[in-house]
């Protein structure tokens, strides 16, 4: 006859076990969920590989992953650009804003801008920012503004702080904590022809998004996650390195909280005028202490060592 102490340790056991089944099954349904949502993405050729490329970052362990998202308007052009670094151990995400007219060379080391790079494809744009930042890029994904307020829907809005008050297409935006919807976000994000103004909006809008998507029950409510893909399915295009099993694998590894979210704009050094238009010239050293901290995966701690990102620009002669 088994004692008491010994009944403890099989009911214990058991209770282990069940919990352990319960989580696993919990994983399953997440990771199903998620592979599905995901399953109908677009994808395009792979990333350039080309002369001079930046090397993969050499690490012992898990490296973090870099992704390009390109954010097109209705006409096709590009808003808004966000470099976004994953730390290797999937814990922290770090966005860095990168505005359209931003100076950057093309592939025979001629200026040009983003927007330029971007309308000879995507590609191109990835192979502008790597040279700009010596830094090598994992992963590319373009999404409409369409689809990127459809997801403002999907997570029932999102909050973001409006520093300047702005009316356009019909909606009062006052100054202040500001609670979008969709329609709303549209209107906000294509309002302004500044690409900076265009640059922060978008960026704080995002980083709502990923917060939104990261927090509560988003990604482990299936219902939630099958909106979310249908919304992504229609609107987003990756690289053809981004496989179903690469982003199964990711959200298998991810470990994000939403205060683990940070972004700031890439160092500018002011406004000039380049080919006829305005364009927006980086601040090259403070861009490699940023790429440094981005290799050492100590970006929120360079962050907080600079002045107001958001400052009006300075003057630049022409280009």
């Amino acid at each position: 006859m088994r004692s008491r102490s010994d009944r403890l340790v099989a009911v214990a056991t058991l209770g282990a076990f069940v919990v352990v089944a319960g989580v696993l099954g919990l994983v399953s349904l997440y990771l199903g969920a998620v592979t599905q949502a995901m399953s109908g993405l677009q994808r395009t050729t792979p990333l350039p590989d080309y002369s001079g490329r930046p090397s993969p970052q050499h690490a012992d362990g898990p490296a973090a992953t870099r992704f390009l998202v390109l954010v097109s308007d209705d006409d096709g052009r590009l808003a808004s650009a966000y470099l976004a670094q994953l730390s290797s151990a999937s814990d922290a995400l770090h966005l860095v804003g990168l505005p359209a007219n931003l100076l950057v060379a093309d592939a025979q080391g001629k200026d040009s801008t983003l927007a330029a790079r971007f309308g000879a494809g995507p590609m191109s744009a990835v192979r502008a920012v790597e040279t700009l930042m010596g830094l090598r890029i994992d992963h590319m994904v373009q999404i409409d503004l369409d689809g990127f307020t459809a997801i403002v829907d999907v997570l029932g809005g999102v909050g973001v702080d409006n520093r300047v008050e702005t009316a356009a297409n019909g909606w009062h935006f006052p100054a202040g904590a500001l609670r979008l919807t969709g329609a709303s976000a549209t209107a906000y994000l294509t309002s302004s022809k500044h690409s900076m103004t265009t640059l922060e909006r978008t960026q704080a809008v995002f980083v709502e998004i990923v917060q939104g998507l990261i927090g509560g029950d988003t990604l482990t409510n299936p219902a939630k996650v099958e909106n979310i893909g249908d919304v992504l399915n229609s609107c987003v295009t990756v690289d053809a390195g981004l496989t179903a099993g690469e982003i199964r694998r990711l959200a298998l590894d991810m470990q994000l909280s939403a205060d683990a979210v940070t972004a700031a704009p890439l160092p500018l050094a002011g406004v000039s005028t380049w080919g006829g238009g305005e364009v927006i010239v980086p601040d090259q050293n403070l861009m490699r202490g940023l790429a440094n901290a981005l290799r050492a995966e100590q970006p929120r701690v360079w962050v907080a060592k600079q002045a107001d990102p958001w400052a009006p620009l300075a003057q630049l002669p022409p280009r």
